[in-house]
This record gives structure tokens, sequence and C-alpha cells, in this order.
């Protein structure tokens, strides 16, 4: 794929985020997508299990979580993005309650394109950050992340 291509996709993909288009969201990647949230060690594999990170570990857990987009660079059918990430916890974090807080992080997405599609994201942020400014204990945090991680490898 092109820049203006891959740019174009991401793009579609950034507004379906914005407007909690869940089927939007899945229309950009291909049928066996993942979505990889680094310092969980969680890797969704798959339409339907990608659908469920998107509600369970997102909008549901930070229902006006935001990326905020500040520079993207081109590879050969990869597209990095960085930028600041801001949402409030509002809801369950794998199970963990709410802190009520807000939280503005720096984040990073890598998201490599086959077939005219986005393959999945890879998601990077400060977990630490995040749950002390969202008010989230960070162990808590952790501790579901790893029992979630487990799960997700027994499947494999």
């Amino acid at each position: 794929m092109d820049q203006e291509e891959m740019l174009r996709l991401f793009e579609a993909h950034r507004e379906a985020e914005a407007a909690r288009d869940i089927d939007a969201i899945l229309e950009t990647f291909l049928n066996d997508c993942f979505l990889e949230t680094m310092p969980l060690g969680l890797r969704s594999e798959g339409r339907d299990a990608v659908r469920a990170a998107y509600e369970l570990q997102f909008f549901t857990s930070f229902p006006d979580l935001a990326p905020e987009d500040e520079g993207i660079a081109f590879g050969e059918d990869v597209v990095a993005v960085w930028g600041t990430l801001r949402g409030t916890s509002r809801g369950d974090w794998l199970g963990v309650p709410p802190g009520g807080g807000t939280f503005a992080v720096p984040f990073a997405n890598v998201v490599p394109f086959e077939q005219g599609l986005m393959a999945g994201e890879q998601i990077y942020f400060d977990l630490a950050t995040l749950c002390e400014q969202a008010h989230i204990p960070l162990e808590d945090i952790r501790a579901a992340a790893a029992i979630l991680a487990a799960g997700q490898s027994a499947k494999r």
C-alpha cells in the first residue's frame, strides 16, 4: 500500500474509534486481525477478540478515551503514530474498579498493513503513569492482565 492509502485507512479507523463504532473499526482490519496492548502483555487475535478488547478494555473503562496524534511515520506497509492518550477512569478495567482520575500519557501505535487493510495494532503507553493519574492501583491492573494473558496463551 502507498502512504496515502495507509493514511486514509488509518484516519477512517481513528474516526470510527472517536464515534465508538466498533463495526466500522473492525472494517479497517483484516479478518484475522490483532490488537496488542504492550504494557499489559495482552494480545487479542481475531475480530471477536478485538471487538471484546475495544468494548471491555478501552471504551467501557475509559468512555472518553481519545488519542491525540502528534506525529506519524511511514515504512513499507507499516505506520507508526505517536502522541498523547487522554481519558478518565469511569468503568472497570480488567475487573479493577475505576479510580475516577483523568490521565494524559504519551503513546505510540505501530500498525502493519496487509491486503489493503490494517493487520492489527500494537499499542504502547506508560502503564504506571496512566494508573497513577487515573487513581487505579497499578499492581491490581498488572495482576488482572497477567491472569488474562495466561488465558490467552492457553487458547493459542
